[in-house]
């Protein structure tokens, strides 16, 4: 599962550079663009959802198979689309079909990891998907320059490769088969899920965390625009974020294997809201290269525990149902965190927005901490 990550991120080249295939390539305006990149949002949210459900009616495996086979076809086939609406519908269909494995890899990590190391499992996945990510948006760039056509196909054909790997060496770990113990949760269906509410309060402060990670995209640039920077140097602060975390994220996981969870969890959000909050004060290159620092370290810690802890909530049978909702929150997050953050910017200002971005982290992490007893009587 790890190698099939780093094959199909490392293919991963479209995602990032979609909007520049849009408004040069295809000529739609920036507007255009932008809706159409939400339509694969709004179908990689929906995805999260449908994926759960698939992953546990129909089982990890062949919910994996599907998206990755049924994902490479619809990216060969948008990188030959002219028609606009037929381009959006694409995109649309893409986001979801080819999204659809995520909440089934991370039910088959709960199924195939004892407890006491599912936290490097995760982390591990979480590096490599980083590591990953880097590599594909420099070869990307550089593909695009020769054929936007080679980068859909070469896209594509990791996408079929993580299927290969899957079909060839991954087996069906359904309920029936899981072996390691599962916390006691509600009912298996959807419903059930929503009902659990040790869980929704987990899926309510994380959304609330996303918020605020998710200022470092339509917000912080702008905010960087109007102090004078360009893209490049945007792109070159986002780098930092890579780098870190490809050097620190597996010794940290360790480091936090021995610490308890829920503090581990508001450290992390404290550390969130306060590097994003120090984007404010000062416009100096070495001011904003410490913030991506203290919140990169934030990132680095919720993400891989973020898993482990959904994985610990639910029973065996649901593991595909909880970590699809949980998905959702993220999802979401990245939907309305830059709009909410822009609208901030906009008509309250600066200082307002980063801010509010540290209020709302020490509530979160509060938050982390007064809602642990419900966590920690599941196990999680």
């Amino acid at each position: 599962m790890w190698l099939g990550t780093l094959v199909n991120r490392s293919g991963g080249f479209v995602a990032p550079l979609l909007t520049f295939y849009l408004t040069g390539e295809r000529h739609l305006s920036v507007s255009s663009a932008g809706l159409v990149v939400s339509l694969f949002g709004a179908g990689s949210v929906i995805a999260a959802l449908a994926g759960g459900v698939m992953a546990d009616r129909l089982g990890r495996r062949a919910t994996m198979l599907a998206s990755m086979i049924g994902g490479g076809v619809l990216m060969a086939t948008l990188g030959f689309q002219r028609d606009i609406v037929a381009i959006a519908v694409n995109t649309f269909a893409l986001g979801f079909v080819g999204e659809l494995y995520r909440p089934a890899v991370m039910a088959y990590v709960g199924d195939v990891v004892a407890p006491a190391d599912r936290l490097r499992a995760f982390g591990y996945l979480y590096w490599v998907i980083n590591l990953s990510f880097a590599f594909a948006s420099v070869m990307g760039g550089l593909l695009s320059k020769w054929s936007y056509t080679a980068l859909f196909l070469a896209d594509a054909a990791t996408m079929l490769g993580y299927a290969t790997l899957i079909g060839g060496r991954v087996r069906e770990t359904r309920p029936a088969a899981a072996t390691h113990d599962a916390a006691p949760g509600p009912r298996v269906s959807l419903g059930g899920v929503l009902a659990d509410r040790t869980f929704m309060m987990f899926w309510l402060l994380s959304f609330g965390a996303a918020l605020i990670i998710f200022q470092c995209a339509v917000p912080l640039s702008a905010h960087l625009a109007s102090q004078g920077y360009d893209q490049a140097a945007y792109g070159g602060l986002l780098a930092v974020n890579g780098v870190l975390i490809v050097l620190l994220q597996p010794r940290l996981t360790l480091w936090g294997g021995g610490h308890d969870r829920s503090r581990l969890l508001a450290l992390a959000t404290f550390l969130t809201g306060s590097g994003i909050a120090l984007h404010g004060p000062s416009s100096w290159i070495a001011v904003h290269v410490a913030a991506i620092a203290v919140w990169t370290l934030g990132e680095i810690i919720a993400a891989p525990l973020n898993s482990t802890v959904v994985t610990s909530l639910a029973s065996a049978e649901a593991r595909g149902r909880y970590q699809g909702t949980f998905g959702m929150s993220w999802g979401l997050a990245s939907m309305v965190g830059p709009l909410a953050g822009g609208a901030v910017l906009d008509h309250v200002g600066a200082t307002a927005l980063w801010g509010s971005c540290f209020i709302l982290g020490c509530v979160v992490a509060l938050g982390f901490l007064v809602s642990a007893t419900g966590r920690r009587a599941r196990g999680a």
